[in-house]
């Protein structure tokens, strides 16, 4: 019966910010912003219970993902902001992966990284780390596209880009069975590596970051 109500609930909801979830698709940009401010003040904002974040999560997560390229920053960031907040109240965000970890992949993960600002590159990645704390070894199967994300936001122009993604890869290589050695590396590099020694390992960690050998990972540690 719970499930019923909860159902019934985001159904009410869905068809609350339907109208919202069309604008989507407009070209006037100031309508996306304004539908993607209301979807998040009438879902995530508004406090409603975790079962009925997770329905309406499963029905907003397409096409929220879609915004993630929209092409004015605001509505990007709008986006990210909604998305991090329903995987941090969701009771179940492993469900978002199938969906969510193939699009960061593309949009972070490429060789050229589609998002040009820094901030929301590195709300994307703060977003990642939430993820990998909330999802652990359900991430398990997405290691190619989180292994992917990492190796290019570790070399980011943007230094704090590159000191989450040493984080975010802390916490990954907590999550996935048999990574304490890219603990140890990359924990040396977050205690240890500031400024200039950063800047000089940090390539390097990015090459060597998900070799097969333990001991290519610990001789990093010999920078320092």
């Amino acid at each position: 019966m719970a499930a019923t109500g909860d159902e019934h609930a985001a159904s009410e909801i869905l068809r609350g910010i339907s109208r919202h979830l069309n604008c989507l698709n407009e070209d006037n940009k100031a309508t996306r912003k304004r539908a993607l401010e209301s979807i998040k003040q009438q879902t995530v904002i508004k406090g409603l219970p975790r079962g009925v974040l997770q329905e309406v999560f499963s029905s907003l997560l397409k096409p929220l993902l879609k915004c993630l390229s929209d092409p004015m920053e605001k509505c990007r960031e709008t986006t990210i902001a909604t998305i991090t907040e329903f995987i941090r109240c969701v009771p179940k965000p492993e469900e978002s992966l199938p969906y969510l970890m193939p699009c960061l992949a593309q949009r972070f993960g490429d060789k050229e990284i589609l998002e040009p600002s820094e901030e929301l590159r590195l709300s994307a990645v703060e977003m990642l780390t939430l993820t990998v704390d909330v999802c652990g070894t359900h991430l398990t199967h997405y290691l190619n596209e989180t292994i992917n994300i990492l190796l290019r936001t570790i070399v980011d122009p943007f230094p704090d880009v590159r000191k989450e993604s040493c984080k975010c890869t802390v916490s990954f290589a907590k999550s996935v069975p048999g990574w304490v050695s890219a603990i140890e590396a990359t924990g040396a590099v977050i205690q240890h590596g500031s400024g200039k020694n950063l800047d000089d390992v940090v390539s390097h960690l990015a090459q060597r970051l998900f070799d097969d050998s333990p001991q290519v990972l610990l001789s990093l540690l010999s920078v320092f």
